[in-house]
């Protein structure tokens, strides 16, 4: 970019050429032209002629004393309808870019000074206020008229208008509302605001009679306002516009398309301060808090560097209404970011998991400029809004900003966040403000973050790790009483204004010194002020009396809180005071009130009247009179289906606590176990299967009206979904078997799971069930928590499954066909299959079944001698083996579950085991006698560790709790309980004084065991901490976590030293050498990383394991290296060059499992029996029939269609009927198995391999009738003959056999081929056979000759797929993998080609009346042509490549290789149906259909590499060797 400059002589210079990102700052010239003859041009200035265009000239010069006077040294001109003196206009391309890049320079612009030549001012004139002498010149002047001036008049952030001789006439600041009544431009598009918020068509409007010198300059001119780009072609006159025109519909798909994908992330919308929920929250009234306003305004406004402002206060100071007038003020500048107001009890408002995408939600909205790299994010990273808070930070809010366009006056963008305080998870909370201190300000944008909060320790240990250069607190509670006093007179006073208004109170009430009382009582509290207010306003007629009683209740000095405390109890005695009741009615009224009090402090989410009703099975009416007189404390609105809230946080705390509530006291464990029955009970009511009516199994989550779901699913059963379980937690109560809880699962866990998708909750549920586990009993579950368990399993399935996400109702198909067969639940809701499929059979490959991947269940300890390793176990025992032979030692058995971890003594003379059944077993090493059983957790155990010299035991668990006991008798030493988080890991200090513990919360206590008492924190991880140990000198602690990150830290300092990135997903387990010099850890990624513990250099990889690994530990000699995975693999490695040296022996872990499983499930299954089975599914549980080994490569029906053939690259043939049970195994080949054919009376099948032999099999019986031996490459397609007295094969030997098969006798050898004879066909008649290659070309045999009747050479330009011959044997077709189908006559002449496919087509067919052609490509097109016109009739994309396509003899179907594709809809020419077929089925990639709808989805593991249909049943092989049986 050219800039201009004065000389000390005041001549006009160029600067030279600046990039964009150096420019400095300056000023920019906007005018109208004097004839183009007259104005001052590049090539004037450059030969130094500039002067002579006297007038040009001087307004030129004119620019740049004004710039001066403003102190810049820079300035410029640009116009394009001539010659321009910044422009060189003889060079197309900066033509072009400075029409492209004129409205940005604009905008960039210091100042714009508009000289208005048509607009003069009398001399002596000083003073410029709207004087008549220019007033009507400028409604009139030009400058308004022209087309590049509109740019200039919005783009700059300040427009100053000039006289034509330079006096100055105002801004557009200034003189707003006189140039928006002659543009007729929007004030908030003059202020600044963002173009995006007005729609193309006004933007356009405002161009309507503006004129250009040239006719493309009109549409060019608005380039910049609609923010298109083109390129320019001057002489295109009109047609300017009407590209324009397309570059705006292209810029409208666009924009659906970003909106789109901003709809995919996650968002509360009603924690936006100016959310519908939050639109009766107040402002600061006029002249109130103007000073903390002002400072929260001075600092947002400033340059410095602390973008973050902690604004903390007390309970009930006004923060949030503070925070919401600040995003108030900035939400009307447009600078507003996004704003995310926590709420306890408020749902989503109470939890940090949406914070992130909701931000950048509002972000992509309000700043236009950064809503294409928020969407680039999220195509970058389809998984964003499932990964943790920092990387969503960084990826939708940090990294989008700093691609914003750096001006010269970098954008402010505000970010408000409101009682941070309430989020309901310190983890989340201490994440919150470490991203904030690690973010470093940008150079984009001043961005400004405004925190509020009470001033809770860890949210002050937070905000002091934030260096004061980069934040700035203030001390709400802090400020002076005298301006506090000074507001709360104010708000009183505007109060009672309006009480006198709506009361008709006399102008003097409430009388002299009742506002100056009502202050002092308030102590400060505006919450106080507030709640008095509208105690006094709801008392109406009785407003000056609950005035008295507020001045006579309390007294003056008291404790701020205490007079909150007095002025609530006041308003819940007024319940019974202002109505005469008895003592019966007061009862009853006590008790519902204390019920729905209990509900309102207790939910987690607010409900509305109405639902609040249906969940405490009330009447709505009995709730709203309930609550009549509260609605001083209790937000109650008017209509039913609006939320009620409690109208400040301090009523719930009030409530929660037994010395501030005198009478109505909620005992919060008793009100949580309440509402949780009330939920359960509800879903027990409502829950059912296909719950919104959707019918089709396929449908997904966002094809369905919200109104629908929101009406099938009302909110109290939504709400009742997903917290059950929290309130069954916060009530501390345990779970049994034949509980409520129980039978609900028992009968409606598929119905739950349904709900839970339909409300897109899908992600929660495994934490919900894992919730659940965690709430049963020790003892006396023995069926419920198999129960849970395979339910934790069948979760885990569905959140593999991206479409059981997105289709619920694929819970009652691909869930319950596809679930591992030992999962029975399967079994035990087999019934509720959906309606659809009646029939459906998984035969599993005949390979070794694949380990569950369910929960950490594996610890390592090694013997101190390292000749014994011992193992934890997804079953109730301990493995051990003898490390030198690898082999078993005899298992330690005596729990009643999972063994999850496991502890070996120092001195090796004691094992101990902690199990899910919440025991620790303790042996003796040696006999593998049980010495004795612990008792005490209430929960599972994570961990068991023995201190460096054996005389403790330490014990970690789920009940969030760590216990010491005597290791020599098993007494219980001490509990250890610390915040409310699960204990993952522990580990002694090498002297025995501290426990260090990893846990859920994200943090890692110090525990000193003297005082029973933690001395330190150690906080840096943004996910649970799976894994945590000392180092052997005691210096260090390492420790991994889910953030796949592993630290390293300091002991005595408590200083992170060390992060080790590397891992891609969770580490499960750290350990150090002994030597402290190599640090290990293991991942969910399925590898083991080596570091050096000094540096954190990674030192190696170990690949190996085909799961997740848990476990990791040196030996202690430190030579080996043991892993164990979640498959139950343990694996050793020598540790210094990372090579493997064996794999533990597995021998007799599997039957025991399978025999566990089985009596387990005996222990239940026989009692757990639905109420209803609603489904006429066929239950097939035959579990011991396996089908193939490997890939199952092709499927064949016979013709009367009682028999599937199956073959498979595991050389076997398998026969079955149609319902999937074996017949009978074929063993003959080879090779791999490529085609099978069944005879015209399926009393024979031929198969194809690859060991260069076919084979005909009698299929009632899998007999070997002959093995056809004689070509010398690998067969690969056989054909019977019409008649079914021949067969023939073809090779890649480039010959055809034909066999007789009565005899097996070959009957002849066809050659004439140069390449792999791909495909071969018999005529009608058998009279002919015509046969493709790989050549390219055609051969035509005579079957009873055996003769070559005709060569077709070079048919087609490349390999030839598959030939077809004409019913009436007449016409053959040839499809290629060049893209074309072909017609020849059986004497070889061409009858014509067909084009339309774009990739190799795979098959052709004619059809019975040979009028038409059906092919089919790999550019998954099924064609249908017409022979007469030798057109495509018509085009059908069925999704995935077919090889084989035929007609159907009815012509409504086209069969193929997939499936039937119905062609009915496509025109009224095809045949009326003889017999409609009741269900055609097709399977695309992922999903079989049913009558072109989405029926039953397959998972990776279990989509089709092959398939066969008949009438209504599907076949499907894959790659496992498994084969499915489904029939619709």
């Amino acid at each position: 970019m050219r800039l201009l400059y004065l000389e000390d002589d005041g001549s006009v210079k160029f600067t030279r050429n600046y990039a964009e990102d150096e420019l400095p700052e300056y000023a920019v010239l906007s005018h109208t032209w004097l004839a183009e003859e007259d104005e001052v041009t590049y090539q004037d200035l450059k030969k130094g002629h500039g002067a002579q265009k006297v007038h040009s000239y001087a307004k030129i010069r004119l620019c740049g004393e004004l710039a001066a006077r403003e102190g810049l040294q820079y300035f410029c001109t640009y116009y394009l309808g001539c010659d321009m003196c910044c422009i060189n206009r003889s060079n197309a391309a900066e033509v072009q870019e400075a029409v492209i890049c004129m409205f940005r320079w604009y905008q960039r612009a210091a100042r714009c000074f508009a000289i208005l030549s048509d607009v003069s001012v009398a001399e002596g004139e000083d003073d410029l206020v709207f004087p008549q002498s220019w007033l009507a010149s400028f409604r009139k002047s030009r400058w308004f008229t022209r087309g590049w001036t509109l740019q200039e008049l919005l783009a700059p952030g300040s427009v100053q208008f000039f006289s034509a001789q330079g006096l100055r006439l105002g801004s557009k600041a200034s003189l707003q509302g006189l140039v928006g009544e002659i543009t007729g431009i929007p004030r908030d598009a003059l202020r600044g605001g963002s173009l995006d918020n007005f729609s193309i068509e006004e933007r356009m409007s405002w161009a309507t009679n503006r004129q250009t010198t040239r006719k493309e300059d009109k549409a060019y001119s608005l380039l910049g306002v609609l923010a298109i780009f083109m390129p320019l072609l001057y002489g295109e006159g009109e047609n300017a516009f009407v590209r324009l025109r397309e570059q705006i519909e292209k810029k409208h798909v666009e924009s659906v398309r970003l909106e789109h994908l901003l709809d995919t992330l996650p968002t509360c919308h009603s924690a936006a301060f100016n959310s519908r929920e939050n639109e009766h929250e107040p402002t600061c009234l006029s002249n109130t808090r103007v000073e903390i306003l002002q400072n929260i305004t001075e600092w947002a406004d400033g340059t410095d560097d602390r973008f973050i402002y902690w604004l903390s206060g007390i309970a009930g100071t006004g923060k949030s209404t503070i925070a919401r007038t600040v995003a108030r003020r900035y939400e009307d500048r447009g600078l507003l970011g996004g704003s995310f107001c926590f709420s306890r009890g408020g749902g989503d408002t109470t939890r940090a998991d949406r914070l992130i995408t909701t931000l950048a939600y509002q972000l992509a909205s309000k700043i236009p400029s950064a809503r294409q790299h928020i969407c680039q994010a999220i195509l970058d990273d389809k998984e964003i809004a499932h990964q943790g808070l920092r990387d969503q930070w960084e990826k939708l809010i940090v990294k989008p900003l700093t691609k914003l366009e750096i001006g010269t006056s970098p954008p402010t963008i505000v970010i408000v966040l409101d009682a941070l305080d309430e989020c309901d998870n310190g983890s989340d909370t201490r994440t919150i403000l470490r991203l904030l201190a690690d973010t470093m300000p940008l150079r984009s944008c001043r961005l400004r973050v405004l925190v509020t909060s009470r001033p809770e320790l860890p949210i002050r240990w937070g905000f002091q790790q934030i260096h004061m250069a980069n934040r700035q607190d203030f001390v709400l509670h802090d400020i002076r009483p005298v301006l506090v006093d000074r507001d709360l007179t104010l708000f009183f006073e505007a109060n009672f204004a309006i009480m006198r208004k709506e009361r008709e109170f006399s102008a003097k009430w409430p009388g002299a010194g009742v506002v100056p009382r009502l202050v002092e009582l308030s102590g400060g509290l505006f919450i106080w002020a507030s709640t008095a207010c509208r105690y006094i306003r709801e008392g109406g007629h009785f407003a000056t009396k609950r005035i008295t009683r507020l001045l006579n209740g309390h007294r003056s000095g008291a404790v701020p809180g205490k007079q909150l405390d007095r002025i609530y109890n006041t308003v819940l005695k007024e319940t019974f005071r202002e109505e005469d009741y008895d003592e019966e009615e007061k009862t009853e009224l006590d008790m519902r009130l204390r019920v729905i009090l209990g509900c309102l402090v207790v939910l987690i989410s607010p409900l509305s009247i109405h639902a609040l009703a249906n969940l405490l099975g009330m009447d709505a009416i009995l709730v709203t009179q309930t609550l009549a007189d509260l609605h001083t404390i209790v937000s109650i609105p008017s209509q039913y289906d609006r939320p009620i809230r409690l109208h400040h946080p301090t009523f719930r705390d009030f409530l929660l606590d037994r010395t501030r509530c005198e009478d109505f006291w909620v005992d919060e464990k008793v009100a949580c176990k309440a509402l949780a029955e009330n939920c359960v009970h509800l879903m027990a009511r409502m829950l059912k299967r296909d719950i919104c009516g959707l019918r089709s199994p396929g449908i997904r989550v966002e094809e369905i009206d919200q109104r629908l779901i929101e009406r099938c699913i009302p909110p109290e059963l939504q709400y009742a979904c997903l917290y059950w379980a929290e309130h069954y937690r916060q009530s501390g109560t345990r779970l049994g078997d034949d509980d409520s809880v129980h039978r609900l699962f028992r009968d409606h866990f598929l119905h739950w799971l349904e709900a839970i998708g339909l409300m897109r909750a899908s992600s929660r549920r495994a934490a919900l069930v894992r919730m659940y586990q965690s709430l049963l009993a020790p003892t006396g579950n023995a069926r419920q928590l198999n129960l849970v368990k395979d339910s934790r399993r069948f979760v885990t399935l569905q959140s593999r499954i991206e479409q059981m996400e997105q289709a619920p109702l694929q819970i009652y198909c691909a869930a319950l066909a596809f679930v591992r067969p030992t999962n029975k639940l399967r079994h035990h809701f087999w019934g509720q299959m959906h309606p659809w499929l009646k029939h459906v059979r998984i035969v599993q490959a005949d390979s070794p079944e694949y380990e569950d991947e369910y929960d950490c269940v594996n610890d390592l300890a090694w013997s101190p001698d390292g000749r014994v390793l011992a193992s934890g176990s997804v079953n109730p025992w301990v493995r051990r083996w003898d490390v030198a032979t690898r082999t078993s030692l005899p298992k330690l058995n005596a729990q009643a579950d999972k063994v999850s971890s496991i502890a070996i003594s120092p001195n090796g003379g004691f094992l101990a085991s902690g199990s899910d059944d919440s025991t620790i077993a303790v042996w003796e090493n040696a006999s593998g006698n049980l010495k004795y059983t612990l008792t005490g957790h209430t929960n599972w155990i994570n961990t068991v560790v023995f201190s460096p010299d054996g005389t403790l035991l330490a014990t970690g668990s789920m009940d969030e709790t760590i216990r010491l006991w005597d290791a020599s008798t098993g007494q219980e030493l001490g509990v250890l309980r610390g915040r409310t988080s699960f204990v993952n890991s522990i580990a002694f200090s090498p002297d025995g004084r501290y426990i260090v513990s990893g846990t859920t919360e994200q943090t890692m206590p110090l525990w000193d065991i003297e005082r029973r008492e933690v001395c330190m924190y150690y906080d840096g991880h943004l996910g649970s901490i799976n894994s945590v140990q000392f180092s052997h000198n005691g210096e260090r602690i390492v420790s991994g976590s889910e953030d796949a990150t592993v630290k390293l830290w300091d002991m005595m300092l408590g200083s992170e030293v060390l992060t080790m990135r590397g891992h891609t997903k969770k580490v499960w387990a750290v350990a150090f050498s002994c030597d402290a010099r190599v640090i290990a850890s293991a991942s969910g990624d399925k590898t083991i990383r080596l570091w050096n513990a000094t540096t954190g250099d990674k030192l190696n990889v170990l690949i190996g394991h085909a799961s997740g690994i848990n476990a990791v530990l040196f030996s202690p000699d430190d030579s080996s290296l043991a892993s164990s995975s979640f498959d139950g693999e343990v694996r050793l490695w020598d540790a210094k060059s990372g090579a493997m040296r064996g794999l533990m022996d597995k021998t007799g872990d599997d039957a025991e499992s399978d025999i566990s499983l089985t009596a387990k499930f005996s222990e239940w299954a026989a009692d757990e029996k639905l109420d209803e089975p609603c489904s006429d599914c066929e239950p097939v549980f035959d579990e011991t029939m396996k089908a193939h080994a490997s890939t199952v490569t092709c499927l064949s029906y016979s013709l009367d269609g009682q028999t599937v053939a199956s073959g498979s690259t595991d050389t076997t043939i398998k026969l079955w009927t149609i319902e999937g049970t074996e017949q009978c195994r074929l063993q003959g080949h080879d090779g791999d198995i490529v085609d099978l054919k069944f005879s015209p009376d399926s009393r024979c099948l031929a198969s194809a391999s690859t060991d260069r032999t076919a084979k005909l099999w009698d299929s009632a019986t899998g007999t070997l009738l002959h093995s056809f031996d004689g070509h010398l490459d690998a067969v690969h397609r056989v054909r019977f003959s019409s008649h079914g007295r021949t067969l023939a094969s073809c090779s890649f030997d480039r010959t055809i056999r034909l066999w007789d098969v009565a005899t097996g006798q070959s009957l002849a050898t066809l050659k004439g081929h140069l390449d792999t004879v791909n495909d071969l066909s018999f005529s009608s008649n058998d009279g002919y056979i015509a046969s493709c290659s790989a050549d390219g070309t055609i051969c035509i045999w005579s079957a009873g000759s055996r003769d070559m009747i005709c060569e077709i050479s070079q048919a087609h330009a490349e390999s030839i797929n598959s030939v077809a011959f004409s019913f009436d044997g007449k016409l053959v077709a040839s499809c290629s993998s060049d893209s074309t189908v072909k017609l020849w006559d059986t004497a070889g002449k061409a009858c014509g080609t067909f084009n339309g496919h774009t990739l190799s087509v795979t098959s052709v067919a004619f059809s019975p009346d040979t009028k038409r052609l059906v092919s089919c490509s790999e550019d998954r097109m099924v064609k249908v042509w017409n022979l007469e016109t030798l057109q495509v009739q018509h085009t059908l994309d069925v999704g995935v490549a077919l090889r084989d396509v035929a007609f159907c003899p009815c012509c409504q179907h086209i069969k193929s290789d997939r499936g039937l594709v119905d062609i009915t809809a496509l025109a009224s020419s095809v045949s009326p149906p003889v017999t409609r077929r009741a269900h055609h089925v097709f399977v695309t990639k992922d999903w079989v259909k049913r009558n072109d709808e989405n029926a039953l989805w397959l998972p990776p593991e279990y989509r089709a590499v092959s398939a066969a249909t008949c009438n209504e049943i599907m076949v499907l092989g894959h790659a496992s060797g498994a084969v499915s049986f489904i029939r619709f």
